[in-house]
């Protein structure tokens, strides 16, 4: 999960902050490819409804166990981490764990996670977007989420191939973009020494103009 603070906590990075953060960049990672893997297997296996639970329900578990050790891309505490990898395990456990689960139980279990998810996205990449490089990613990925939420919720006669089509997408989707983020994540403190080095030469070039 990309996880960011809905509540600006970090006013101004610093190369420490970015180095720490930086750190956590295989984690998220690691998250996208199980995504993306998970994603493509939803769609090339004739499921039911008990299996798709089982394996959606397993598939929250593991995200929300990897979600608990990352940190935040924003810099933020690892309270919000571990508190939204938490959510994603306990939704995984209630999904498969329900008895005889219906489509619909998935498809709404699935739905008010992803609404979640994106809604913590999308407020946090707002709130960060003085700072944070790759806000946009962040706020897009958020959008999708909730986009993907709306549909699972407002359909209360919902077909498992809908279901697992929405599911499949989402999954591979959001795997893609924290691939995509990862390793921008990865890059954060050559980021930082490029900008001060360009700030440098800016601030050179006011001071001692060409031709003076």
């Amino acid at each position: 999960m990309i996880v960011t603070s809905p509540v600006t906590e970090v006013r101004k990075w610093t190369r420490a902050q970015m180095e720490v953060v930086s750190k956590g960049w295989w984690v998220l990672l690691l998250t996208g490819l199980v995504s993306l893997v998970a994603g493509a297997i939803i769609f090339f296996i004739d499921w039911n409804v008990d299996d798709l639970a089982v394996f959606v329900g397993t598939l929250l578990v593991v995200r929300g166990a990897f979600t608990t050790i990352s940190i935040p891309i924003d810099g933020s505490m690892r309270t919000w981490s571990v508190v939204l990898g938490v959510v994603e395990m306990f939704v995984g456990f209630g999904v498969f764990l329900w008895p005889g689960p219906a489509l619909l139980v998935v498809a709404f279990s699935i739905g008010w996670m992803l609404a979640f998810r994106g809604t913590m996205a999308i407020v946090g990449s707002i709130s960060s977007r003085e700072y944070l490089p790759y806000w946009g990613v962040v706020l897009t990925a958020g959008i999708l989420e909730l986009l993907v939420a709306l549909y699972l919720l407002t359909r209360p006669d919902i077909t498992l191939i809908a279901a697992v089509l929405a599911i499949g997408f989402a999954s591979m989707l959001y795997g893609a973009l924290e691939i995509v983020i990862a390793f921008e994540v990865k890059h954060l403190p050559d980021t930082f020494d490029n900008l001060i080095e360009q700030t440098g030469r800016d601030a050179a070039g006011q001071l001692n103009p060409i031709g003076r």
